[in-house]
């Protein structure tokens, strides 16, 4: 059944149909945003495990941040290129100025009591984000950065908030809704959009803030002024009445938008998408004002963009509307007080529209009040939204304050465009968000490099007018971080989200709101408990995290830091794109092992962003970031694409799209708007007419495995060192389908996917308009014309597609009975051959770069037929070539005659080369062998010289040779020559660890090259339980050196390797002593007792070792002092074994202790075992 959500209070609500008369005078008023991410939400994972049950587990704020970067852990592995430490973000300077410290503890209060005192309609709404909140909290605690001492700092934001209020009781100081961690909604997704909302108002309501007073503000102000209508069933489940939306994203929808033949001259981007062209407005005229100080000139319709109009939603699947009221921000005001300090509606000359429609205009200024740079942080700047903007006239009201009688009227409902405030030219509030995310593609700067990694030979594009474009979009093969984190973020989220459904649906009475508090934070039903979201503490993991933070909770308080848009605003910076995945690994430590345990519960559908579309204006003109500001007029194809996971892998997905029989929108229409207009207007769904749109149109798409490249790729060298110390975890895949069928059509699309247990996600509903891609060139400028001449460029990298022409001349100019020799003339190609492919009787048995091939291992006396293909760098590939038949000679029965001239060309201590001339044979020479001392066979070459190494110093070697044919045959062994080889230094190792079954040897003569891994397999020597190697140094006087067992176990000295001296040493148990070691006599039985070994996995830090203390005095009898040292020399399995009574309760734990004589417990209950009766018995613990 149909219904409304409204998304106004009872106050409005029953003015809702009141006419209002127009009034004369501009009402105004004011959004400053302060805000700081988390810089480096860092947590120390393995912390996690030893904090007891109820202790707080927190990422770090930035106060500790400061002190992590002076006095980085010994654990701690996150260093810049440079070696320092990561963040590079210099906090203390950050923090210090003049512009942080008044936003945040005294200007919003001091301003919100000169609004009270002298215009007491008007209030100063402010952002303070979560993060921002408990990082100045973090300062005032820790007080190492200056102005921040004063531990008491948030009472007088609460008390101005709790006391002052407008005259219709509205808040005069008013923190409005916003996303606690500054991620953007529209990108980020509705789960993790409301989960940050929550936690916003979680922080709010912290006791150092405003505890107790916190009530849920009726505003949302959207990160960067970047509204989506996706948004709003979000709010609508918060209660939220309004929200401010940039004023040009309300004029850049209507029908008589006249800029569509001037690209780049609104904002320097796109004209609108013909889509969004929705709205009428018959009064008043179009204005364009440059921004003050930058490039953008923005173009507004007022009144239409001055006065506030309902926005909506609906559900595609149920056809549920939902609304918000939009109040338009005026763009140049907001810029021009940012900068200089005020601003007046003269900006944009308001004035002269005043009286045109009933609805009162409204002055709007929305910037940062934190800022640093102009004169948006400064206490003169906040006084001068009264005192200049609210004069000649102008009224101060609140946005809450003007609701109450200035409500737009129900039927004023409008459609607007996505998109941010107009900031610099690389943000021009442009509609796909290019600021924060780029499709997948290659810079103009960036082919040579891209050219040499791929091996193709790609150039950008150009432009109708000849020029190369600044960036070329590529699905298959560009690449760009931004929207990586997006392709990231999916599989974090989708871990979270299954989390969080598998929790809910085990624990259906969770958490829901009790109290009035709970009821301001977070909306109605069964829930993640969203204190335990924004502040966790440790649940008992064996009681069902009873008594704190479950996993699902700990995946999104660690998932949410991730998102701040400022990692991809400043992404000049050193590490900004790694500091998402550092939260999104985070998260993943808890939500995954979760969630991989109950993985046959997991009813939740794959996470997919939202639908990318690009070109943003198909078969029309295009320009902005993403064609790396070059202007385009593109042909009709375009692409729709998405990132996607999940946690039980994705089975289909598919882009759908419909035709509609017009070419424009009614923004009260709702046909488009869900997926079944016929089963929504049975349903009694208003303003559906299923007649305007065709049947659903299926489009599957092609998944780019985006594992290869997750952490970076070799054509950006520029990222791959910082994304080498926080590599990611879990990437979702690129999807995408290009699209060429449509031409001058109105289409709406999404897209669907299903996971491999039946689960399915649908995506929102788009419309976008594909033009003619046809063009006229009229007075110098090219037109779109459906009967145009010129056809426009195709906007995606073209790749070869032509085939080499055909080998020929095909031939065996040489064969033996085991190989035929072949030749053939080269091919040619459009761009260049690659190489050539070589078939015997139909199958592929080789390739070869050149113009000749040896096939051999064949069997002789018999007949093959040969073919070969051409291919190039794009993988295109000729028709085969002629067959040519060629059969191999007789066996071969002759062997090769004996090799001659045998020769020492050098010697060294470990070392002697050896060199001969060549042996003859019928059909040819195929390799030698090389024997040592008679018998023993060292070597088998193809070539006349081998070097044998690994020899002992003054010794008395003698060599011969002998050669081999294809067939066998060999030869007789040369006339013998005896080497003596030089003095030299040598190092004999003798090595113990019973944990090894087969243990090798991996090191380097002094600086030299290192073995190949494993190393050489050690030979058991004459004592008992020891293995040895004998290395020859030559000139070397010491052997660097490491152990294994050959399987990826390794003994390296925890990290620092073994450094022996020339002679010989003993190494056992992590001790390295000089000399051989003897036999150890056998231990005393024990006739009343067993031997028990007790294991522990654990990881220390330098300086730490393991020691094990009980209830037995053999155990210590609990005193850390007496506590037994466990052997670490099979890292990170510790180990001792003991002597104990038999059938004997024994309680234990392991305790870490350092140089200091600190000694940290494992936590948990403590461990216990009763002793066999006789025998031996092992105990195989993991630290907790």
């Amino acid at each position: 059944m149909y219904r409304v959500r409204s998304q106004i209070g009872p106050t409005l609500s029953a003015l809702l149909l009141l006419a209002m008369p127009a009034r004369a005078q501009i009402a105004a008023s004011h959004v400053y945003h302060n805000h700081m991410p988390n810089f480096w939400a860092y947590y120390d994972l393995s912390k996690y495990a030893s904090t007891p049950t109820g202790g707080a587990i927190r990422y770090m704020y930035d106060a500790q941040v400061i002190n992590l970067k002076k006095n980085p852990p010994s654990n701690y592995t996150y260093y810049l290129p440079s070696g320092a430490p990561m963040p590079h973000d210099d906090l203390v300077t950050y923090y210090s100025h003049n512009a942080k410290t008044g936003a945040y503890l005294y200007w919003p209060q001091s301003v919100a009591a000169d609004m009270k005192a002298n215009a007491p309609t008007g209030q100063v709404h402010v952002t303070m984000s979560g993060s921002v909140v408990n990082n100045v909290q973090d300062l005032s605690t820790l007080r190492n950065v200056p102005g921040y001492d004063n531990a008491n700092w948030g009472a007088s934001w609460k008390d101005r908030y709790s006391t002052l209020f407008t005259p219709a009781g509205n808040r005069t100081l008013d923190l409005i809704h916003f996303t606690g961690h500054h991620s953007m909604g529209p990108l980020v997704g509705p789960e993790y959009f409301l989960k940050d909302l929550i936690y916003q108002s979680a922080t709010l309501a912290q006791p150092y803030f405003l505890g107790g007073s916190f009530q849920s503000s009726k505003g949302f102000f959207p990160t960067e002024l970047g509204f989506s209508e996706r948004l709003i069933p979000t709010l609508a489940k918060l209660g939220v009445q309004w929200a401010v939306i940039g004023d040009n994203h309300f004029s850049r929808t209507l029908k008589d938008y006249p800029y569509l033949n001037e690209p780049g001259s609104d904002t320097l981007v796109s004209p609108p998408n013909r889509a969004d062209l929705q709205n009428t407005s018959s009064v008043g005229s179009w204005v364009s004002v440059p921004m003050a100080h930058e490039q953008q000139v923005i173009k507004n319709k007022y009144p239409f963009a001055s006065t506030p109009h309902w926005v909506r939603y609906v559900d595609p699947s149920t056809g549920t509307e939902s609304r918000v009221v939009g109040i338009p921000v005026n763009q140049n005001g907001s810029w021009l007080e940012g900068w200089e300090g005020e601003a007046t509606v003269d900006v944009v000359n308001l004035k002269s529209f005043e009286g045109l429609v009933p609805q009162k205009q409204f002055f709007v200024i929305a910037h940062d009040g934190d800022n640093s740079s102009g004169r948006a942080g400064s206490d003169s700047t906040w006084y001068n939204g009264r005192s200049v903007t609210c004069s000649g006239g102008v009224q101060c009201l609140g946005i809450s304050e003007y609701l109450v009688n200035h409500t737009p009227a129900t039927t004023d409902v409008v459609h607007v465009q996505d998109g941010s405030w107009v900031d610099t030219r690389d943000s021009s509030s442009d509609p796909q968000w290019h600021h924060w995310k780029l499709p997948f593609g290659i810079w103009k700067g960036q082919f040579p490099a891209f050219n040499a990694a791929t091996g193709l030979n790609l150039a950008p594009k150009t432009n109708l007018s000849g020029v190369q474009e600044g960036m070329t979009v590529s699905l298959e093969h560009g690449w760009h971080y931004l929207e990586r984190n997006f392709a990231l973020l999916q599989a974090a989220l989708n871990h979270a989200k299954t989390a969080e459904q598998i929790w809910l649906d085990a624990h259906p009475n969770h958490w829901s709101p009790t109290t009035a508090q709970d009821k301001q934070l977070t909306h109605l039903g069964n829930q993640l408990n969203p204190w335990m979201m924004s502040f966790p503490v440790k649940g008992d993991e064996g009681n069902d995290w009873a008594g704190g933070a479950n996993p699902a909770e700990l995946a999104w308080y660690f998932l949410l830091p991730a998102m701040d848009s400022g990692f991809g605003y400043y992404d000049e910076n050193q590490d900004d794109n790694v500091k998402p995945t550092l939260s999104f690994n985070q998260s993943l430590y808890f939500s995954k092992p979760y969630v991989q345990a109950r993985i046959t519960q997991d009813k939740t559908g794959p996470s997919v962003w939202w639908a990318q579309r690009w070109p943003y204006n198909p078969g029309s003109a295009n320009t902005d970031k993403s064609e790396g500001w070059t202007l385009h007029f593109f042909n009709n194809h375009f692409a729709l694409y998405t990132y996607a996971y999940d946690v039980s892998g994705i089975s289909s997905i598919k882009a759908r799209v419909r035709v509609h029989t017009n070419k424009s929108i009614d923004p009260l229409d709702n046909t488009h708007k869900v997926y079944d207009p016929a089963a929504r207007k049975a349903a009694g769904v208003p303003n559906i007419d299923p007649s305007r749109v065709g049947a659903w149109v299926d489009y599957p798409l092609t998944r780019r495995d985006l594992k290869p490249v997750m952490n970076g790729v070799s054509w950006q060298p520029a990222y791959l060192p910082v994304m080498a110390k926080v590599p990611a975890q879990e990437i979702g895949d690129l999807y995408y389908v290009y699209l060429g069928d449509y031409r001058d059509q109105l289409l709406d699309y999404y897209i669907e996917a299903t996971d491999n247990r039946g689960n399915v996600t649908r995506g929102e509903i788009q419309s976008v308009y594909v033009g003619s891609g046809r063009y006229n060139l009229v007075g110098g400028k090219y037109i779109e014309d459906a009967n145009g001449t010129v056809q426009g460029t195709h906007p995606f990298l073209v790749v070869d597609t032509t085939p080499p022409s055909v080998p020929s001349g095909l031939s065996a100019p040489s064969r033996t009975d085991r190989s035929v020799t072949l030749n053939w003339s080269a091919s040619t190609d459009n761009v260049a051959v690659s190489g050539y492919d070589i078939f015997r009787d139909g199958t592929q048995v080789g390739a070869s770069t050149s113009t000749g091939y040896t096939d051999s291992g064949l069997t002789p006396g018999t007949a093959y037929s040969y073919t070969v293909r051409a291919r190039d760098a794009a993988g295109n590939a000729s028709a085969r070539s002629t067959v040519l038949s060629v059969a191999t000679l007789p066996p071969d029965t002759t062997a090769p005659s004996v090799p001659t001239g045998l020769t020492a060309s050098g010697a060294t201590s470990s070392s002697v080369a050896l060199a001969w001339t060549a042996s003859t044979d019928n059909y040819g020479v195929a390799g030698y062998e090389v024997f040592r001392d008679g018998g023993t066979q060292v070597a088998s070459v193809t070539g006349t010289a081998y070097s044998d190494t690994g020899l002992a110093p003054s010794t008395s070697y003698s060599y011969t040779v002998r050669a081999k044919d294809a067939a066998g045959n060999t030869s007789a062994h040369s006339a013998a020559l005896a080497v003596t080889t030089p003095a030299g230094n040598s190092a004999t190792v003798y090595y113990s660890n019973k944990d090894f079954a087969t243990p090798y040897i991996h090191f380097r003569a002094g600086s030299g090259a290192w073995t190949t891994v494993p190393g050489y397999v050690m030979a058991s020597s004459e004592v008992a339980g020891y293995v040895k190697y004998t290395v020859n140094l030559g000139a070397a006087t010491q052997l660097e050196c490491v152990f294994n067992d050959g399987k990826g176990t390794w003994d390296n000295n925890k990290g620092t390797n073994y450094i022996l001296s020339t002679g010989t040493s003993t190494v056992k148990d992590g001790i390295v002593t000089r000399g051989a070691p003897t036999n150890d006599p056998p231990p005393p039985s024990d006739p009343s007792g067993t031997r028990v070994t007790f294991n522990v996995t654990a990881s220390t830090v330098m300086g730490q070792n393991i020691y094990l203390v009980g209830n037995h005095a053999a155990l210590g009898n609990w005193n850390t002092d007496s506590a037994l040292l466990l052997s670490s020399a099979s890292y990170p399995k510790w180990s001792v074994t003991l002597s104990l009574p038999g059938s004997t309760a024994l309680e234990y734990k392991y305790i870490k202790k350092d140089g200091a004589g600190n000694v940290t417990w494992e936590s948990g209950a403590n461990r216990a075992t009763t002793t066999p009766a006789s025998g031996s018995a092992t105990l195989n613990d993991t630290w907790k």
